[in-house]
Order: structure tokens, then C-alpha cells, then sequence
């Protein structure tokens, strides 16, 4: 599809011609200044927008988002919400190269400012209050069985019982909830920016641990080379969470379970969408952090 940014970009005011580069699916840097980014859904880019100015009332680095000439934040255009912010300078930190523990406890760090200040704002603003325990029966458990998509013998299992008896004891705040490296930005060593809160929900604080470490051990737990980097980094982003918010006893036993489940809600997405590639990929590593993940981790549920 044919997109006319002039006529988008128009409403904040912006003159074309401008190099239009897509860097997403949903996303396209404007001249040096500009991110354009479209969302089919409303609210979440209400969230988004919220939180970031919260944040940044708190002195947190966040996105910066461009007003209409009218005074809004966003247009609709195309069937879709168009939002204009502004570039955050920085890079993708990449925590393979250089130290791999070191580089753990800098995201480990990087987490636990980010969730003092989403606790002390979250009073502020209305989420969704999630539960992956309802997750798990309303709509993954359904998706897989109409796939008729099966895991290593246990998986399940150990699922069901994790979310009988755990989860419901692990602590619970504000989180990012797609807390992935593409969504923190660096400069010079230093956080620059926290990206992209369109699926900030309430839920288990421990899963924004969970889904970084599970993000950067997707492409590396078949190189053991890779592999051995990742325990290096997943223990120094423990450590450097805990140097500024404590976790825990419960919330450090979750966390095989979580990166478990963590895979098998992506098979059901994927199932969902139709990715069989995708869906296969995750199986593979739902299996295989099932059995290998007590043994390069020093904690269990």
C-alpha cells in the first residue's frame, strides 16, 4: 500500500520532501528529527503517549511526541493512528560484544530504574491488569489444541502447576512488558531512551526480566559459544537489578517457568497468525529451555 506521508506528515506541520526511511513494520524516520508511527489501535497509543510524559515528569528519558497543529498527538489517516516523535539520539546496545556480565548488569540496571519510576506513576494512569494464569486457559491452551500443537512431555505440566501455586504469590506492578534491547537506546554508555510502551499492562514485575533475557536468548542457545555469553549476561542482569530493587525469593523460583511460558504464549501467537515457520521455531525452544534451563541457571521453580 501506497502511503501519501505528505499528507500525514502535513497535520504536524512537516514539509515534505523529507527522506523517508522504514525502520519497522509500523515505523519510518523522518528527515533526522522524526519517527512516524502508525498503530491500528487508539488506545494503545493513548497509553503510549501518557506514560512516556509521566516518565518524563519523573525525569525519566522517553519519547518526546510532536503535536498536530491542532494540539493533538496523533491523526487518523488510512485506517490507522499516525503519531510524529521526536529521535532520541543512540544506539542499540548489543550486550555480546565487550564484557557479556558487565553488559548484563547495565540492562539489569536499566530495568529496575525504569520499573521505580512505572511504580511510583502507576497510580496515575489506567492499564490493563493482566493474568497470565487466564491467558493460559481463555485462549493459548484453546489455540494449541485446535493445532493440535503438543510440547515435550512435562511442559504443560509444569505450567499448570507453576500457575496453581506460584504466580499468584509473585510481586505485581506497572511493567514495560516488551522489554526487548531495540527498545532501549544508549549513548556513549549511558541511557539515552526507554522506547515504545504501547503494551505496558500490570503484571508480574519479574516477566520485564524474563522476556529481556528470553529476547536476547532466541538466535543464541544453539551456539555454545553464544550460549555461554547469554548465562553471563542473564546473571549480570540479575545482579544489576538487584544492586537497585530486590527480588524475590519467589520471584528469582519463577523465573525458568516464566521464560517457558514466555515461549509457548509466542507458539500460540504465531499459531494465531498463521507463522507455521515461526510456530516451529518455538516449539524447538519451548522444548529446549524445558530441559536445559536448570542446568545454566541457578534457580528453579
Amino acid at each position: 500500500m501506497d502511503i501519501d506521508f505528505g499528507s500525514i506528515l502535513s497535520h504536524f506541520e512537516i514539509t515534505m520532501p523529507l527522506c523517508v526511511t522504514q525502520i519497522y513494520r509500523s515505523a519510518w524516520s523522518i528527515g533526522a528529527d522524526y519517527i512516524l508511527k502508525s498503530n491500528v489501535s487508539q488506545a494503545e497509543f493513548d497509553k503510549s503517549i501518557k506514560l512516556s510524559r509521566l516518565l518524563r515528569s519523573e525525569g525519566i528519558p522517553a519519547v518526546e511526541y510532536t503535536n498536530t497543529a491542532y494540539g493533538k498527538q496523533y491523526v487518523f489517516a488510512i485506517d490507522k493512528y499516525w503519531c510524529l516523535m521526536k529521535i532520541i539520539e543512540g544506539t542499540v546496545f548489543d550486550p555480546f560484544i565487550g564484557e557479556p556480565k558487565q553488559n548484563g548488569v547495565i540492562l539489569g540496571k536499566t530495568v529496575a530504574e525504569l520499573h521505580k519510576a512505572l511504580k511510583r506513576i502507576e497510580k496515575r494512569i489506567e492499564v490493563h491488569d493482566a493474568d497470565f494464569f487466564n491467558e493460559l486457559s481463555a485462549w493459548i491452551i484453546p489455540e494449541l489444541e485446535k493445532s493440535e500443537i503438543s510440547f515435550a512431555d512435562g511442559v504443560m505440566e509444569r505450567l499448570q502447576a507453576f500457575f496453581e501455586r506460584s504466580y499468584k504469590a509473585l510481586p505485581r506492578q506497572l511493567i514495560h512488558r516488551d522489554m526487548h534491547t531495540s527498545n532501549l537506546l544508549f549513548k556513549n554508555g549511558t541511557l539515552s531512551g526507554y522506547l515504545d510502551f504501547d503494551l505496558s499492562q500490570r503484571n508480574v514485575r519479574v516477566w520485564d526480566i524474563v522476556y529481556l533475557g528470553c529476547s536476547l536468548l532466541v538466535e543464541n542457545y544453539k551456539d555454545e559459544a553464544r550460549l555461554n555469553k547469554w548465562c553471563d549476561i542473564f546473571a549480570g542482569i540479575l545482579q544489576g537489578y538487584e544492586e537497585i530493587m530486590q527480588l524475590s525469593e519467589e520471584e528469582i523460583n519463577a523465573i525458568p517457568a516464566l521464560f517457558v511460558f514466555d515461549e509457548v504464549l509466542f507458539t500460540a501467537f504465531y499459531s494465531k497468525t498463521g507463522q507455521p515457520e515461526a510456530v516451529k521455531n518455538c516449539m524447538d525452544m519451548t522444548n529446549w529451555l524445558h530441559e536445559n534451563l536448570p542446568s545454566i541457571l541457578t534457580t528453579e521453580s
